[in-house]
């Protein structure tokens, strides 16, 4: 049952994930290179206690942090709608997770209302700033670059070469938002996973994540995007780089889980697997071959899954 919103656990438990969420902005803000990967885990507080103590808590942590960076930002802006959509995060997580959705449903859902949510506000959010969306985006990633390039003037750029990056950060911002946000789903579940165990509580659907593997009709959509790079239009092929890039990270889930598998079972020390790990992150050769080995177990089916569930 859960724990009224006066019990003394409640207030304590829901204080300190408040305190968590505000230790965050507090790194964001002091250090915004390293805030980059803090805020990552921005949803896990809001998750961790939406799970432990129950659905008000995971609200309050939510909204009371929300509505304490607004006041530390003094107004709504872009960076403040996106940690408010982390926030909110956390909740959406926590109630796929309590209702035992497979991990599937659970990214596939969270995705989606991500998506959703963020083309909801940056409509309602350029209509009020009376701005077309690319006058109002382009006019972001020019400021984002500008206060980088005062923290780190060692970064040589000059005017062009920024306007080409800008240019091209444009064209494949949606997917590179997706991948932002879908890794922050992932690497979250992965933490409460963590968490939880060391609570001896164990969630189901995400017990076993090296067994994950992708919906077979997405092979379809790789072919149709690929298809769709080679027709004469521009808009089309946008959409399609946008799609075909979003779906190689999620074969790289795939590729990874192939990867833990075979960790688990040979029982491969943790310095070695930290290292393959690292190697996965730093090596772009590297990255491509987990890829490639998530969409081709397809077919080859390495961890021999079919037959185990026969």
């Amino acid at each position: 049952m859960p724990l009224s919103i006066t019990h003394p656990v409640f207030i304590r438990e829901t204080l300190t994930g408040i305190i968590f969420c505000l230790l965050i902005y507090g790194v964001v803000f002091a250090f915004p290179l390293l805030g980059v990967f803090v805020l990552l885990f921005l949803p896990l507080p809001v998750l961790f206690y939406r799970l432990k103590i129950g659905r008000n808590s995971g609200l309050l942590i939510a909204g009371v942090s929300f509505f304490i960076l607004v006041l530390m930002a003094k107004g709504v802006a872009l960076d403040t709608l996106y940690f408010g959509l982390l926030l909110a995060t956390g909740m959406v997580l926590g109630e796929c997770l309590e209702r035992h959705m497979s991990i599937q449903k659970t990214m596939g859902l969270a995705s989606l209302i991500g998506a959703g949510v963020v083309f909801t506000a940056l409509m309602v959010y350029t209509i009020g700033q009376e701005r077309t969306l690319s006058a109002l985006m382009t006019d972001y990633m020019n400021q984002s670059v500008s206060i980088a390039r005062q923290l780190y003037p060692e970064i040589g750029m000059d005017q062009d070469m920024i306007q080409t990056l800008i240019s091209s950060m444009m064209i494949v911002m949606p997917s590179m938002f997706m991948i932002s946000f879908m890794t922050t789903l992932w690497l979250n579940i992965l933490i409460i996973k963590k968490l939880l165990k060391l609570k001896g509580i164990t969630i189901k659907s995400i017990e076993h994540l090296n067994l994950y593997k992708a919906p077979e009709m997405l092979v379809w959509a790789v072919i149709g995007c690929a298809t769709a790079l080679m027709i004469p239009s521009d808009p089309v092929k946008i959409f399609g780089i946008n799609c075909l890039i979003v779906l190689m990270l999620v074969y790289f889930f795939q590729g990874i889980a192939v990867v833990s598998f075979f960790f688990q079972q040979k029982n491969t020390p943790m310095a070695l697997k930290g290292f393959c790990y690292f190697l996965i992150a730093v090596q772009v050769y590297v990255l491509i071959l987990v890829i490639g080995l998530g969409f081709f177990d397809n077919w080859i089916d390495f961890r021999k899954l079919s037959a185990s569930r026969k």
